[in-house]
């Protein structure tokens, strides 16, 4: 079981210091952040599915690791979606603030 610590999640740092004004150019840190955690959930999806073919053939006789891969698969999904809906709320809130 890989258990990030605080701070982390899949391996993505929540917070990094900042070391200069972040390149307009390659999206910038957010960007950078929310490309791997993309990236990241699809491997999740992808090995899920995987592990469901292979369990269905007969090549794998562990449905054990199959429902763990599920279930990683849609911890992963839930998260970013979270993610998603927070980073949404966000900009539309900045969106109705008086100018």
């Amino acid at each position: 079981m890989n258990v990030s610590p605080v701070g982390m999640m899949g391996g993505i740092p929540l917070a990094s210091p900042v070391t200069g004004s972040p390149s307009v150019s390659n999206g910038g840190m957010f960007g950078n952040a929310v490309e791997r955690f993309l990236a990241d959930t699809n491997t999740q999806q992808v090995n899920a599915d995987q592990s469901v073919q292979q369990l269905a053939t007969g090549q794998s006789d562990s449905v054990h690791e199959t429902m763990l891969a599920l279930a990683k698969a849609d911890l992963s999904l839930r998260v970013f979606m979270e993610v998603r809906n927070k980073v949404i709320d966000a900009y539309q809130e900045v969106m109705r603030m008086q100018m």
